[in-house]
């Protein structure tokens, strides 16, 4: 039970922390880089991109060469270091550079669902994968509203803390705690 929960921990932050792309890119870029809705979605298709080719093929590839304990580190890790380059990128090309990293950690959520299956038996999976789909849309709730308010709290101009990438730099940490959780379980036991 520690090995599962801790996981399922880990992946939740994983999922909390993917609602900064997601909730404040738009923002972020009109912000820092003065883009328009043209930029934005150019940005945004190569995101959506490079999502499918790391989630449709390069994931087939990847797990099993590196197993999936270590894919779930180095994804998480790769999260990280494109959420931190994301939060101080200081010229607008730089975001399409600051895409490689984060989409390869991609391949952090699938290792860790994988890792999860391992842990309940055949005829609960359809029970797991229904916890989980729930799990992800709780951290729907929880995601947007946070990182959107850590950005307008950042970016008001009446303030000293200026810092538009303040919720890339948390979804940088939340990663790390989740590398963290992600390590501790495995330490606990966990049968690969």
């Amino acid at each position: 039970f520690p090995v599962l929960s801790g996981l399922i921990a880990s992946l939740v932050l994983t999922y909390i922390a993917s609602h900064a792309v997601q909730g404040v890119w738009s923002y972020y870029t009109m912000e820092k880089f003065s883009w328009n809705e043209a930029q934005i979605g150019y940005s945004l298709g190569a995101v959506g991109l490079l999502s499918a080719i790391v989630q449709g093929g390069l994931i087939r590839v990847i797990i099993p060469k590196l197993g999936r304990e270590r894919s779930v580190y180095i994804g998480l890790l790769l999260y990280s270091i494109g959420f931190i380059l994301f939060a101080f990128a200081s010229k607008g090309w730089m975001m399409y550079i600051f895409m490689v990293p984060y989409i390869l950690g991609g391949i952090a959520g699938p290792a860790i669902q994988g890792l999860i299956s391992t842990q309940v038996p055949a005829n609960e999976q359809g029970e797991l994968q229904g916890g989980l789909t729930s799990l992800q849309s709780v951290t729907s709730i929880i995601g947007p509203p946070l990182m959107t308010g850590l950005f307008a709290y950042f970016t008001r101009h009446d303030t000293n803390l200026y810092f538009p990438g303040a919720p890339l730099l948390t979804a940088a940490i939340l990663s790390l705690v989740s590398t963290f959780l992600a390590w501790r379980s495995f330490r606990v036991d966990l049968k690969i």
